[in-house]
């Protein structure tokens, strides 16, 4: 998941081709090219159509704007490291960028998908107490930023620049210790996946059975059909359903690769490598799910109850 060749500002002699294995990546550049154009895209499309539907204090709309942001900010890092370090022997970043982009290449998915675990446990709250606690929304926001520095700055002490070869022309990037060769991976995955995973669990599904069960009662067509109710109370199904279906997409790109990764690690590097994409291809298809709640949201717009 994370970068694992970088090298120093020197310059070397690239006879050392002969020892570091320089096999041509021209499939990885190029799929990892595509889904950094589309993820882009796609995200960039999610933020305009945003932009023009926005409404001041929707629940809604502040999560689904801050998973488009950490969405495009992580693939632009992670996708464009991963072109870099293909399309060159070793990585030219130096010291200090060896240890910077292997502590953050990460950051942008990871605070998306700590977002999003924060979009269930809001949803949960919401329905239970029968209002939208806005206050919920920052702490979320900053506790996901704050997770994610955490981790990332452990990545940063941790990662060093390591000689590839005996005459220190070419280096790579890795952790310094077998000691911290386990723990970190394993403390980064468990705060990129395991952390939101057991929230999706624990609060996305209970969210669910709690609106159903409520759903049909007096007090929930009261408190919907007030008018003076907050919107985020009033749409609160909408909302459930949009964040249970990121939950879905969430698990069907990440679980995949990261079962795969602690059971079997690269022994099958095709298997690997395609699952890596899987994982990758989580922020180019986000959008697309709201594409698709925005259209059945305008196609009931569009029909009048009547007919």
């Amino acid at each position: 998941m994370d970068m694992e060749f970088a090298n120093s500002t020197k310059t070397f002699d690239y006879d050392t081709d002969n020892i570091i294995d320089t096999t041509p990546y021209t499939t990885e550049i190029v799929i990892s090219s595509v889904l950094l154009y589309i993820g882009v895209c796609t995200n960039i499309w999610m933020l305009r159509s945003l932009y023009k539907s926005w409404k001041t204090g929707s629940r809604m709309h502040f999560y689904l704007l801050a998973i488009c942001l950490a969405d495009l900010l992580g693939l632009c890092i992670s996708s464009g490291v991963s072109i870099g370090l293909y399309a060159t022997v070793v990585w030219r970043g130096g010291y200090y960028g060896c240890k910077i982009i292997a502590g953050f290449q990460m950051f942008g998915t990871t605070v998306s998908h700590l977002i999003l675990a924060g979009f269930n446990i809001d949803n949960l709250f919401t329905i239970a107490c029968a209002r939208s606690i806005k206050a919920l929304r920052i702490i979320f926001l900053l506790l996901s930023f704050v997770t994610t520095f955490v981790i990332s700055g452990v990545k940063v002490y941790f990662y060093q620049l390591r000689s590839w070869t005996e005459s220190n022309e070419a280096y790579y990037c890795v952790l310094d210790s077998a000691v911290s060769h386990v723990l970190v991976p394993f403390v980064d995955m468990a705060i990129y996946f395991l952390l939101p995973f057991l929230m999706m669990l624990l609060f996305g599904l209970p969210s669910l059975f709690v609106w159903c069960c409520k759903k049909g009662t007096i007090n929930y067509e009261k408190m919907t059909g007030d008018d003076d109710s907050p919107t985020d109370v009033q749409f609160i199904g909408r909302d459930i359903g949009i964040v249970l279906a990121y939950d879905a997409l969430f698990l069907l790109c990440n679980a995949p690769f990261n079962v795969n990764y602690w059971l079997f690690g690269s022994d099958s590097i095709i298997v690997y490598t395609v699952l890596f994409y899987l994982e990758t291809a989580n922020a180019c298809l986000n959008p697309i799910i709201y594409a698709i709640f925005n259209c059945i949201v305008r196609r009931r717009e569009r029909t009048s109850p009547g007919l």
